[in-house]
């Protein structure tokens, strides 16, 4: 053995040359480094349980995460297929809004119903009467002439 391991004795503690005390030191010596060894070993049990808890965790969030995503992306191409559906509504709207009659074109066309009034037009019926009737009136009061 080195000089200083006969010193301080094999784990660091000071060597004593009683043979009863050496190895109830190290008996000592050894219990107090299982014990140590077990204190450590509980805590890297317990750091590995917790790094397996925070795994899972982190796992069930990043699904959780994934699924509300692909939901959200879902809503995003619905609500983009409903705005486009209706801005080409919107746009036929306009479009054929275009096309109607504007509100002075409309009170141009009630001055010309007003001027012509087409409810004092007649039909060709009555028209037909008319004339007959008149006809008939100039024909009765003209004396006939009588051919002899």
């Amino acid at each position: 053995m080195p000089e200083e391991e006969k010193k301080h004795g094999f784990f660091g503690g000071k060597r004593e040359d009683a043979p009863g005390q050496s190895i109830a030191d190290l008996s000592m010596q050894i219990s107090n480094l299982s014990r140590r060894l077990r204190i450590l070993e509980e805590r890297y049990t317990a750091l590995r349980k917790k790094t397996q808890d925070t795994d899972q965790m982190v796992l069930g969030f990043s699904k959780e995460v994934s699924s509300e995503m692909k939901a959200s992306h879902s809503e995003l191409v619905d609500f983009r297929r409903e705005f486009y559906d209706l801005r080409d509504k919107v746009k036929l709207i306009v479009k054929e809004l275009k096309e109607c009659a504007k509100a002075d074109e409309l009170k141009v066309l009630e001055r010309y119903l007003n001027l012509w009034e087409p409810m004092q037009f007649v039909t060709r019926n009555e028209v037909d009467r008319l004339v007959e009737e008149k006809v008939a009136e100039r024909l009765a009061r003209t004396p006939m002439i009588r051919e002899e």
